[in-house]
């Protein structure tokens, strides 16, 4: 038996031997190799080989779209060879019998392994579920992900800000060689100056495709925050964990508050207990003053993050606005502690309604938030001059 990934018989190598075709494998984008299996015709070994294992090989990855390894030993996959070459090579109501012990048995081992694994993805398909009963669990990974348009924002601004040129084609020319060594190592990127990326598909072959999970952007974020967190970098980050920025689009002093909660859900199921850590990055904000806020929806805080300065803001006059808010910033703790607890309840309501379309019981779960609250990012709205 031979195999060849490249080569393609000719007319008289077809004419002596058979050509059994079994399809396309992709290699690399955009490429295909065909892949072909040679036999002979009067060669009972590759006969034999052919129906006991390719073909059966063939059927079973046609139904389910993936290879079930042969779940036999060596021992047992060469006595059904010698099985079936007995059974070609000599007369049938002779060699039968012999027969069916070998090529019979593995082809039915064969096969209750594939019906495992068929029964095995069905349960960990989820095909029960409904799009209808977890809608608002996909729209919050949605927003939480966030769009193409949001991530290409925050790669264009995020690298600008670094030193990195960006052009203005599609596919973007992204050159990072003014950028900060540290930064190109988050991007693990050191070893390239420049890439061409978009933020949509389709992709061409040598354009990266920039989605959020992608390493370009998962350490473009994570180096923002860090050194947006590091106190050894205070004032020298990208971002800023306090601000304060001036604007026609507020009527009256507005605080933003980015907050972090860490909650413990404990699942039980009979006397079997276990914990996991879940974590929630949310929005809250008030206008007025910490002693009588007036909350605003979520929905509105999230809107307040695109509105940009109408006027420019002096240093004192920022450092004195953020004071205001600080000094009672604990007239605040009651609040954000309960949205906290709201927010637990919420996750737990989104575990159970996924458990359930799923048709999971005997689970009981309940969730402890970790108080207080962390707070990230202390962020005022001044109105501006009419």
């Amino acid at each position: 038996m031979h195999y060849d990934l490249s080569w393609n018989p000719t007319r008289h190598e077809q004419r002596e031997g058979r050509v059994d075709r079994y399809g396309q494998m992709g290699v690399g984008p955009g490429r295909k190799v065909r892949v072909l299996t040679y036999y002979g015709l009067d060669n009972q070994i590759d006969g034999v080989v052919l129906d006991v294992l390719l073909r059966k090989h063939k059927t079973i990855r046609n139904s389910l779209g993936i290879s079930i390894p042969v779940p036999a030993d060596t021992e047992t996959v060469l006595t059904a060879l010698m099985h079936g070459s007995l059974l070609r090579g000599s007369p049938q109501q002779l060699a039968l019998d012999f027969a069916r012990s070998g090529a019979t048995a593995l082809h039915s081992e064969w096969e209750a392994a594939g019906e495992r694994e068929k029964r095995s993805r069905t349960v960990f398909g989820q095909h029960a579920i409904k799009t209808e009963e977890v809608a608002a669990e996909l729209d919050a990974v949605r927003r939480a992900i966030g769009s193409g348009v949001e991530v290409e924002q925050f790669v264009r601004e995020a690298l600008s800000g670094y030193g990195a040129r960006i052009g203005d084609g599609d596919p973007l020319k992204i050159h990072l060689g003014e950028v900060p060594v540290a930064v190109r190592d988050a991007l693990r990127e050191r070893g390239r100056e420049e890439f061409r990326a978009r933020f949509s598909l389709p992709v061409e072959e040598g354009v990266l495709y920039l989605h959020r999970t992608h390493p370009i952007v998962e350490g473009l974020g994570s180096f923002v925050l860090d050194s947006a967190l590091d106190p050894m970098l205070s004032g020298k980050g990208l971002a800023r964990r306090a601000g304060v920025i001036r604007s026609r689009a507020v009527a009256r002093r507005t605080t933003v508050l980015l907050l972090r909660a860490r909650f413990q859900l404990v699942m039980r199921r009979g006397q079997h207990e276990q914990e996991l850590l879940a974590e929630d990055w949310q929005l809250a904000a008030f206008a007025g003053s910490p002693t009588a806020p007036e909350w605003l929806a979520e929905d509105e805080a999230e809107r307040l993050l695109a509105i940009t300065p109408d006027a420019n803001v002096s240093a004192d006059v920022a450092r004195q606005q953020l004071a205001r808010i600080l000094d009672d910033f604990e007239a605040l703790r009651d609040r954000l502690n309960d949205l906290a607890r709201r927010r637990g309840e919420e996750i737990l309501d989104a575990h159970r309604r996924v458990r359930k379309a799923m048709r999971l019981t005997g689970i009981v779960q309940r969730i402890e938030p970790t108080l207080p609250v962390d707070v990230l990012g202390v962020y005022v709205y001044l109105p501006g001059a009419m």
